[in-house]
């Protein structure tokens, strides 16, 4: 006790510390529109990363959807440590609502990331207008087909589910090989593993069990595969 006869104020954990923020959600789901989603991350539950969302009909995520491949990603690699926020990326959602653009601001506590906040805005209405202004140019202006197109950054993808998130990161990474998986060598498992681990795919529960039967494995051959990826004995 103090001077006061007060007690004490007890810390509050990350988990707390993230949810004290869950009013603004609200306030910029309303400030900002229908059309834009506002989400609130806690990172130290990655598979139920969502603790708050505003206009959820966006991306068709609720509450307890889980973490998105952009944010396991930077998690993993670090990346977030040499910025406070990123902007301006594309986002797919499981809706079929392709045409977000979106922004992440990193929650940190005593320098650590315990959470994320999100916006995604929803570009559908900009880009018909877009295309309709392009087909108007077109009728009357030729442009050269030969020119080669910037490639765009890997779009984040929204997953309602960690099914969701596990199965669409094993699809993409299986879709760098050439051959089928039953004729996998060691060499195209080991990149399939080293491509997920730099995505952060292994920080989800159970994806070592799911990896495992896509490439009709055994999970200990998983964790052996890992610690070669990560130059482990």
């Amino acid at each position: 006790m103090n001077g006061n006869n007060e007690e004490p104020i007890p810390p509050i954990s990350d988990s707390d510390y993230v949810a004290s923020l869950k009013p603004i959600v609200d306030f910029l789901g309303v400030a900002l529109g229908p059309t834009v989603e506002i989400v609130l991350h806690d990172v130290t539950t990655l598979d139920a990363s969502v603790i708050a969302i505003a206009n959820g009909h966006v991306s068709g995520r609720e509450i307890g959807s889980p973490a998105t491949d952009l944010l396991l990603r930077i998690l993993r690699s670090g990346e977030a440590e040499q910025r406070d926020y990123i902007t301006g990326y594309t986002a797919l959602s499981s809706t079929g609502t392709s045409n977000l653009r979106s922004s992440t601001y990193f929650i940190r506590r005593e320098k650590r990331i315990v959470g994320a906040l999100c916006i995604n805005a929803d570009q559908t209405l900009l880009r018909s207008l877009e295309s309709l202004t392009n087909r108007i140019s077109a009728s009357y202006f030729t442009t050269d087909a030969s020119q080669p197109k910037d490639e765009e950054d890997k779009p984040e993808v929204l997953s309602t589910s960690i099914a969701d998130i596990t199965s669409s990161a094993i699809h993409s990474a299986l879709a760098t090989r050439s051959v089928d998986v039953v004729h996998y060598s060691t060499e195209d498992r080991l990149a399939v593993v080293k491509l997920l681990d730099d995505d952060g795919y292994f920080q989800l529960k159970g994806s070592v069990a799911d990896l495992a039967n896509a490439l009709e494995i055994s999970e200990p051959s998983i964790y052996r595969y890992l610690r070669q990826v990560r130059g482990q004995n």
